[in-house]
């Protein structure tokens, strides 16, 4: 298996549909961080990038993922570090699934369209160390904004998984949020009548290296 980091991909959607109790998402396999060097040659391969909003007072979860993502300056090497750091990002906001059209509709158009030239999601990974933490940039909405994430791999398959939260105010999007929760009134409205649409959003990444 060959994957990439998609990581940061980050990203953030927030969605709008019946309860979708984070189908789309992938429980992560959690060990112990292995150190960045080894007799192993890190490759590019495929990557997934998913994310988990959250709706209603009670924080209902909806997952999602982006189906596209392009990677660049990943370095074939036995280095963990040498292969990902400085790897950048772009993922087109067009490539949003929910496994809903019409969500996915909505998202695009009512929350990223909504932003200053966010055709897509940029960014890069600027360190990761071997004890399971790293940093990334994310461009969003003509905001720059720097990310701790937490990442483990298993030593049998190579794969690695990535995780972080976001909150999409940090990208100056609350107007973006307003929009998306506004066409989606009754799916984010509860059982208690709150209508709520949360700005923070869980990521993860899986990469085959």
């Amino acid at each position: 298996m060959k994957n990439i980091l998609t990581i940061t991909a980050l990203f953030l959607l927030i969605s709008c549909s019946e309860e979708n109790k984070n189908e789309n998402s992938k429980s992560f396999k959690t060990e112990t961080a292995v150190k960045p060097t080894s007799d192993y040659t890190y490759s590019l391969g495929d990557v997934t990038v998913k994310w988990t909003a959250f709706k209603h007072s009670a924080r209902a979860q909806v997952g999602g993922e982006f189906k596209s993502a392009e990677v660049l300056g990943f370095k074939e090497s036995n280095n963990l570090n040498t292969s990902i750091s400085g790897v950048s990002f772009k993922i087109p906001v067009s490539s949003t699934s929910t496994n809903d059209k019409v969500r996915d509709y909505k998202v695009v158009n009512s929350f990223f369209n909504t932003m200053i030239s966010t055709e897509f999601i940029t960014g890069k990974i600027i360190s990761i160390d071997e004890n399971g933490e790293g940093k990334l940039s994310i461009n969003m909405n003509g905001n720059e904004v720097e990310k701790v994430f937490k990442w483990d791999m298993d030593q049998t398959t190579k794969e690695i998984y990535i995780k972080t939260s976001i909150d999409v105010l940090n990208w100056g999007a609350k107007s973006s949020l307003d929009a998306l929760n506004q066409v989606c009134l009754e799916q984010h409205t509860g059982p208690d009548g709150e209508n709520v649409l949360w700005p923070n959003v869980d990521i993860s990444v899986i990469v085959d290296l």
